[in-house]
């Protein structure tokens, strides 16, 4: 593997749940519920982007990591912040 690919895996690793959100918002009709399928734990910052952009774009966001599913909904999330 070349060092550009090491990079751009890097990069992926670390922003995979906003780019796989922002698509789906591009290509998901209003109103209906993402559903994110991760095999990695999310990171905090990530859950605090992700319950801003559930409230921002008034959609539930599901995601599933390694460990357990976070249901986003109006900026806040099923696990109530304790993951």
């Amino acid at each position: 593997m070349t060092l550009k690919e090491k990079v751009k895996e890097q990069i992926l690793r670390h922003h995979s749940e906003k780019l796989a959100i922002a698509f789906g918002l591009i290509s998901t009709p209003e109103n209906t519920t993402l559903r994110i399928m991760k095999n990695l734990r999310v990171f905090n910052d990530y859950h605090s982007a992700i319950k801003f952009i559930s409230k921002l774009v008034v959609r539930e966001i599901i995601v599933r990591h390694a460990t357990s599913f976070h249901h986003f909904k109006n900026g806040s999330c099923s696990c109530r912040d304790y993951w």
